[in-house]
């Protein structure tokens, strides 16, 4: 019996093999299939209040900044194909030190900001990171972080991303502005050689700890290619202005905040997180017209005091991401902000991120809250049930997708890349989708076990392997339960009690518990939904964890329900 494969509607552009560097900022015309842009356009914009925002990196400033970074690290010694693990904060500095690595042909591996020291340590020495990049707000982690380290990065090889009015005295190491060297030409990756790593991204996938995922710059281009098939922004006068404060370490603040903007020649108002504040602020003083969001900030707003006292008309579009935003929370919040509408797209980092997209003329006419868009340009899909068979139309299915934008694997994890392709080249997603016979797609289940914590992926079995060197546990199973207050999932694990802990000591070795994980992951990885003690983790006759019961038990105990029987 022939496949159900679906394929865009929309037409499929044409897919440059050359660097990402040479396709956003080309040095000579016809190199990049993208419009020639005034070089004094800005591209970003230090979003921060007070002495330290305003600053403007304009096209030609950030070509010649990243040009001049690529010299500097040839003269460190620094070659084409080293990686650099990239550790903090938005900022122009950030931005800079991204497109530097990238002209210079070394892979960019950037961490999230929240990690713990033992976790951006298996990060590097994973990736074979011989540069970092950190904030000096995150040395003190660093400095913890080298007992966990392979590689011994002197003074030399750590560069602090940062002004260099805000270096911190006393530090060995050198911020970014006192290695910039004599612009060099930047590495060319064309023809097969697009095919070459450019970023490292670590995802969770669907199990265990965190993986490299090598996205080359042929997966990068051909992702950019097809998404501006679908969602656009708006240039010339009175165009888009972009709001940047989601973290471009992630997959979704990586290619809608520091690469697209860039592609249609709108500047992007960078932040270094999320203030509420400083964002609002942001926003009335630079006129921002299009906001990346994730569902649990969408709420924020909704609800918040604070959005009345600024001027926030300009907002036009809010793009979520990272997580399913829902009908009701879409709506709600487009009648607060009536001249405002929320778009989604559904992705992941193992695909660059985009699957499916959509624009601000699609949705006008309303009816579309809750859906993720339509099938991207370059990509294949299928809706596989549980028997492995093609879903009937209209039908649940786990989406199985293949484009140029699928990434090239895991790095130096071939079992676990052979273990998420099908034969057929297909990428499992690990979700459940429906598709409508207009084409539009809807997450409607997930898979894979994977919790999602604000678009962050948490996965249960790290946080178990974790749990069970506590001195006084024998046993852990992790799952997500989903806190409506919050609009996210929220980890929760059960745990056994080592032999000789007493029942009455259950309640504070609980606390204890939360307490000791804290302090040993990242933010998101925090056990938020609580953690109970149990005679025993379900389990099947193989010894696998018995999810689907337990998920059961933990959303019925999280909402104060009767807990089901294990």
């Amino acid at each position: 019996m022939p496949l159900t494969i679906y394929e865009s509607d929309l037409p499929a552009p044409f897919l440059p093999q050359i660097s990402i560097f040479d396709y956003i900022l080309p040095g000579q015309p016809g190199v990049s299939p993208l419009p020639a842009f005034d070089p004094e356009l800005p591209a970003f914009i230090d979003g921060r209040g007070g002495d330290e925002g305003g600053r403007v990196l304009t096209r030609a400033g950030l070509r010649d900044a990243a040009l001049r970074l690529a010299g500097g690290l040839r003269t460190l010694g620094v070659r084409r194909g080293d990686v650099a693990g990239l550790w903090g904060f938005n900022s122009l500095e950030w931005v800079t030190a991204a497109y530097g690595c990238l002209a210079a042909g070394v892979v960019v591996s950037p961490a999230n900001y929240a990690y713990a020291p033992a976790e951006v340590a298996h990060q590097f020495n994973d990736a074979g990171a011989s540069l970092a990049f950190v904030d000096p707000a995150l040395l003190a982690n660093f400095e913890a972080a080298r007992a966990h380290l392979t590689h011994a990065f002197p003074p030399s090889h750590v560069i602090l991303i940062c002004p260099p009015a805000e270096k911190p005295a006393g530090t060995p190491y050198p911020c970014l502005a006192e290695i910039l060297g004599e612009p060099v030409e930047p590495e060319h990756f064309d023809g097969a050689a697009s095919n070459e790593t450019a970023w490292m991204s670590y995802s969770s996938g669907t199990t265990g700890l965190p993986k490299g995922v090598m996205t080359t710059h042929f997966n990068f281009t051909s992702q950019l290619q097809a998404a501006n098939t679908s969602y656009h922004l708006d240039t010339g006068p009175g165009g888009d202005v972009v709001l940047g404060f989601l973290p471009m370490s992630h997959i979704y603040g990586l290619t809608i905040a520091l690469l697209q903007p860039l592609t249609f020649g709108a500047p992007v108002v960078v932040l270094p997180r999320f203030d509420e504040i400083q964002v609002l602020d942001a926003i009335q003083k630079y006129r921002v017209t299009h906001g990346l969001l994730v569902p649990p900030l969408i709420l924020r707003f909704l609800h918040s005091p604070n959005t009345a006292k600024y001027d926030l008309s300009s907002m036009r579009t809010i793009m979520s991401g990272g997580a399913p935003l829902s009908p009701e929370l879409a709506a709600a919040y487009e009648q607060k902000f009536p001249g405002c509408v929320s778009i989604q797209g559904y992705g992941m980092t193992e695909t660059t991120p985009g699957i499916t997209a959509m624009n601000r003329t699609d949705v006008l006419g309303g009816g579309r809250q809750g859906w993720v868009g339509r099938l991207l340009p370059t990509y294949q899909a299928r809706l596989v049930g549980e028997d492995g068979a093609d879903a009937p139309r209209g039908g649940p299915g786990e989406l199985w997708v293949r484009s140029p934008s699928v990434m090239k694997g895991y790095h130096n994890n071939p079992q676990a890349t052979a273990d998420t392709m099908a034969l057929g080249a297909w990428f499992r997603t690990g979700d459940v989708l429906v598709r409508d016979e207009a084409g539009w797609f809807k997450v409607v289940d997930r898979v894979k076990e994977l919790i999602k914590y604000k678009g962050f992926q948490v996965a249960p079995a790290e946080l178990e392997a974790l749990l069970l060197t506590h001195p006084r546990l024998v046993d852990a199973g992790v799952v997500g339960v989903y806190d409506a207050a919050e609009v996210t999932e929220v980890p929760r694990a059960y745990v056994v009690a080592a032999p000789g802990v007493k029942g009455s000591e259950h309640a504070a070795l609980a606390r204890e518990v939360m307490a000791w994980v804290a302090a040993r992951v990242a933010q998101h990885k925090k056990l938020r939904g609580g953690v109970v003690v149990v005679d025993a983790v379900p389990k099947s006759p193989s010894g696998k964890i018995l999810r689907k019961d337990l998920r059961k038990r933990a959303q019925a105990e999280f909402e104060g329900k009767p807990a089901a029987r294990l």
